[in-house]
């Protein structure tokens, strides 16, 4: 792992959520996870069968993995050995990402999250829902016209 010194003067970090790190010093692997299921209603109202991640896809469906070039070549230049930073302002660090202050070998992050909507119509009163599936770390998003179990 190709190391350098990080010097930062002054840090302010006012969150860090749901399975984020915030990490200060040389780390060889990371690997943030996070699964989250959203149900906004309405009206407050829990069903004791809800909350099982195995009933959608975004879950389980596996990650397709990225393909790797190893045969880049390049050339660089540090002047300094040294990286300096006067102040770092951190509003919120969520939902498996990482502030990494130091040298890492590998960063493997992942978050699926699936929203449920369940809403009144007000203009009939009857009720309906919408959901959406909000991609993993790596960019790739669950299949929109995916049928539900």
């Amino acid at each position: 792992m190709y190391k350098r010194t990080s010097i930062v003067k002054t840090i302010k970090v006012r969150d860090v959520l749901s399975n984020s790190i915030f990490e200060v010093g040389d780390t060889r692997h990371i690997t943030p996870r996070t699964k989250v299921l959203a149900v906004q209603r309405k009206y407050e109202q829990f069903y004791s069968d809800e909350g099982n991640l195995d009933a959608f896809p975004i879950f389980t469906k596996p990650l397709p993995e990225p393909t790797i070039n190893r045969s880049v070549n390049f050339n660089k230049y540090n002047e300094s050995f040294i990286i300096n930073v006067n102040h770092i302002d951190v509003i919120s660090v969520s939902t498996s990402s990482v502030l990494h202050i130091g040298s890492t070998e590998t960063i493997n992050a992942e978050a699926r999250i699936k929203h449920i909507r369940q809403l009144l119509n007000d203009s009939d009163g009857r009720s309906g829902t919408s959901t959406s599936d909000v991609g993993e770390a790596s960019g790739v998003r669950a299949d929109p016209d995916e049928k539900e179990k």
